[in-house]
Order: structure tokens, then C-alpha cells, then sequence
């Protein structure tokens, strides 16, 4: 059984603008009840970010990526340089408690658990959104209702809190960075690559591990716990069409190359039966006097249409998606 001391931290970055957010994010990786055995930095071809985080993280080890750009083959860069039988995720925007890799190590006590990720807790920028329905917080890259509430299976945990056993990381080649003639479009945010296709990498890359290892188990650890930054650019009702139209995109794609049986079983559910309760219990909140309620009501069927939007044009006519969701 691996320990948080076996483990490999991947940390990837690309932007100098979210400097500070590295920084926190390094800060917070030393700050671990259980450190692990390295931290690698992937800087994702940028040479001017590379040369700074090479002089200001030297407990760390700083590394560029040769992958193609995008989050995808940065992670990839990070796998092939990882030394430890572990290998945990966390962006660059995000901050670990204290105890979050120790608590991430401790699901790896069952030889047939894979892989297992935390909880990603909002950490806004500005004021919270009253409108943004917590079942959408996906949207903004954090834990939304409908996951388990305590350590539990799930199909695939969010890549910016999780951890993998190494084997299962190099038997299935690592994250799918889009290569081919399939691949789908580019996505970019302030003129940087997000990732060389919108397929949902985390979900495509759990499934692939399951299908090599009969009986593989993911697991959910909401104690394992991470402070992922939201700006303000992230709290808008533009952002969150944009944002909930892509997610349809993508799991469009995702489909194309896993079938839609495992693809979309845990959207099915949220689709089945979270929703309506949440869109139920916004409208109880609104009739006892949130107006927030209503707002909250009206979110849920906004973004449910413009997710079944971008899938539907994505599966029946292949129509790329917009170019403004931010990595």
C-alpha cells in the first residue's frame, strides 16, 4: 500500500499572470502533514516562466514539457518524469490543506483502488455568486452536489485534486492529449491553449484505467480537501453558458471514443435525479423568501439546455464548439 510518501505532486503551469496562484499552491504543497516524495512543476512552453519558477521553487523539481501544448500532455510531461509508485494532481490555482495527500494516500489501502480524488472547495475571488445553483459548480472547476458526501466509489474523479497509481497511469499512455484525426479543436483562453481537444481528459483517462484492470476501483475523499481559486471572470452568467455548452461538447466527444454507456452514467444520474431535486429545493427557497431561490431555479434550466445544446450539435453535426473556456 502506497504512502503519501511515495508520491509524486504534479504541479502545471503556463501563464505568468497566475503567478501568485503557484506560488500558494507550492506554499501549500510544503506545508503537507505528509510530504511527498517530489514535486514536479510542468511549465507548459514557456520559456520566460520556466527560467523564474526554476529560480524561485528549489525545493521543487522544475521541468518543461516537450508534449503538445495543453493541460493533457503538461500532466503527461509530469507522469514520465514521476519517480514515485504514486502520482497526484493538483493545479496550479488551487491550494492544498494540510492533510490532503496524506488523506488521498490512505485510499490506496485496497490493492484494487486505482486511483481517488478530493473535494474542491470554491475559493471566490469576489463575491459569491447567489444564482449559480451548487449543482453546476463544476462550471468553475470545484465539487458540486451529487458527489458523495463521504469516501465512496465513483467513475472518475476532477483531475485538479486526484492521485493514480503510476502503473495504471503508464498502462494506459497517460492522459488522451488529442492526437490524430479526431482530435478535436483547440480551446484557448487569452490567446493560451487550454488543451488540444475539450474532451473531458479526467473522465476519458479513469475509464480507459478501469477497462485495463478488471475490478479497478476510483474513490472519492471529500476530507482530502483543496481551495480552488475563482475569479471574477468565472462568476458571470457569460462564463457559465460558455462554459456548460463546452461540457456538452465534450462529453459528445468523450462518447465518440468510450461509447456513451460509461460515459454518461454519472451524467445520467445527475440528470435523473440531482437536478430535480436541486431545482426543487431552489424553488422551496424561493417561496420562503430567497429571491437567490428563483435565480438558482432558472441557472439549473439555463444550464442544462445550453450543456444539451452544445452535445446535440456535437454529435449530429460536429460543430466546434466556442474558443472562451478558460483553462
Amino acid at each position: 500500500m502506497p504512502t503519501a510518501g511515495e508520491a509524486t505532486v504534479v504541479v502545471c503551469t503556463y501563464d505568468e499572470r497566475r503567478w501568485d496562484d503557484l506560488v500558494a499552491c507550492l506554499d501549500s504543497l510544503e506545508c503537507q502533514t505528509a510530504p511527498p516524495l517530489e514535486t514536479i512543476v510542468v511549465v507548459d512552453h514557456n520559456p520566460a516562466l520556466l527560467a523564474r519558477a526554476e529560480r524561485a521553487f528549489p525545493a521543487a523539481r522544475v521541468i518543461a514539457s516537450q508534449r503538445p501544448r495543453g493541460l493533457a500532455g503538461a500532466r503527461n510531461a509530469g507522469i514520465d518524469d514521476a519517480a514515485g509508485s504514486l502520482v497526484a494532481f493538483i493545479d496550479d490555482d488551487a491550494r492544498a490543506e494540510p492533510q490532503w495527500l496524506e488523506r488521498l494516500a490512505t485510499c490506496f489501502d485496497e490493492p484494487q483502488v486505482v486511483g481517488a480524488g478530493g473535494a474542491l472547495l470554491p475559493l471566490w475571488e469576489g463575491p459569491e455568486p447567489r444564482w449559480l445553483p451548487p449543482e453546476f459548480y463544476w462550471v468553475v472547476g470545484c465539487s458540486y452536489t451529487g458527489l458523495p458526501r463521504e469516501r465512496a466509489p465513483v467513475r472518475n474523479p476532477i483531475g485538479a485534486n486526484m492521485a493514480v497509481r503510476a502503473a495504471a497511469l503508464t498502462a494506459a499512455g497517460g492522459f488522451r492529449e488529442g492526437a490524430g484525426e479526431e482530435a478535436p479543436r483547440e480551446l484557448r483562453a487569452r490567446g493560451v491553449v487550454r488543451a488540444a481537444g475539450n474532451v473531458p481528459d479526467d473522465t476519458d483517462l479513469a475509464i480507459r484505467v478501469s477497462r485495463l484492470h478488471p475490478g479497478a476501483v476510483w474513490l472519492y475523499e471529500p476530507a482530502a480537501r483543496v481551495l480552488h481559486r475563482v475569479g471574477r471572470e468565472r462568476a458571470t452568467l457569460g462564463y457559465f453558458l460558455r462554459r456548460s455548452y463546452e461540457e456538452g461538447v465534450g462529453k459528445a466527444g468523450l462518447t465518440r471514443y468510450i461509447g456513451a454507456g460509461e460515459g454518461l452514467s454519472a451524467e445520467r444520474r445527475q440528470l435523473a435525479r440531482v437536478l430535480p431535486r436541486g431545482f426543487a429545493r431552489a424553488l422551496r427557497q424561493l417561496l420562503g423568501g430567497d429571491p437567490g431561490g428563483g435565480l438558482r431555479a432558472l441557472a439549473l434550466l439555463v444550464g442544462v439546455l445550453s450543456t444539451g445544446t452544445g452535445f446535440l450539435l456535437a454529435t449530429i453535426g460536429g460543430l466546434p464548439g466556442r474558443r472562451a473556456t478558460e483553462r
